[in-house]
């Protein structure tokens, strides 16, 4: 495993890289997550380039400026400005969570460059009814206000609590935990380990898609595309799945059990899977 970086007109993008050559897998990770909780899929994908990204705010990749905040529809053009720069097609998308959205809606957008999408425990954008949309950006102002007047002194974290703590809410273990963590934190002048996460991630979004409009961006999808869905994940990809199946030409559903993390549990058998429908004809 080697480090990455790419420089985009905004700041650098790092990430992790299997440092070896053939088809292009791009690897973006959940929400809060980083390259890290991709990385243990490369030991299972020696004869493809498997580059995993810190998406922007997230990991060691650049935060966005003071006047600016994270819609995540904003990342797809952080994607294709990396996918332009770098001049990659036929690429292999592997997203987790918060990644297997930004997977289908950046081939939506841009068919042309993704040969396969590959989306874990995500089914296509979330959504909220269209007569939400005033308090959402109520909700949505609110919160930036309540966090700029927050304080802003960098905390030590204890990584051992933080590894405790993590997996308590989590299914996994301590040392993918531990992995996570470590990716997110940065060090001080004085040696403090700190958070280095932009603390916006956490505030709300500003407005959702409606459902009518996922569907119309996922209608774009060219390519064919694989869901993994876990048995005790929050995300209930599978009745997701049986409600909007006709959204895309081609897509496949496979479970597996346990939580939300489950390719870092089992990432011989989801890689397993994975290679199986990538290798597809």
């Amino acid at each position: 495993m080697q480090a990455w970086q790419c420089a985009l007109s905004k700041g650098n993008i790092q990430g992790l890289t299997n440092g070896k050559s053939g088809p292009l897998i791009l690897g973006l990770h959940g929400f809060l997550d980083n390259a890290a909780s991709l990385a243990c899929l490369f030991p299972h994908f020696d004869d493809y380039q498997f580059i995993a990204v810190d998406l922007p705010g997230h990991g060691k990749s650049y935060h966005r400026s003071p006047d600016a905040h994270y819609h995540q529809l904003d990342f797809i053009q952080d994607i294709h400005e990396l996918v332009e720069v770098n001049d990659w097609r036929d690429i292999i998308l592997v997203g987790h969570s918060l990644g297997g959205i930004l997977s289908t809606l950046y081939a939506a957008v841009f068919p042309e460059r993704v040969a396969k999408v590959v989306s874990i425990d995500a089914c296509g954008p979330l959504t909220l009814e269209a007569d939400t949309s005033v308090n959402q950006i109520r909700e949505s102002a609110l919160s930036r206000l309540a966090k700029k007047s927050t304080t802003n002194i960098a905390r030590e974290v204890d990584v051992k609590a933080a590894v405790t703590a993590r997996c308590k809410i989590s299914d996994i273990n301590a040392e993918h935990a531990e992995s996570i963590i470590l990716r997110n934190l940065t060090e001080t002048e004085e040696g403090k380990k700190v958070w280095g996460s932009d603390p916006r991630l956490r505030t709300k979004s500003t407005l959702r898609l409606t459902e009518a409009q996922a569907q119309n961006l996922m209608n774009g999808i060219q390519c064919p595309v694989w869901f993994g869905g876990a048995t005790d994940s929050f995300k209930h990809v599978e009745s997701v799945y049986s409600k909007r199946k006709i959204w895309w030409k081609n897509s496949q559903l496979e479970l597996f059990s346990g939580g939300h993390h489950f390719h870092m549990v089992k990432p011989s058998a989801v890689s397993t899977a994975i290679r199986r429908f990538v290798e597809e004809m």
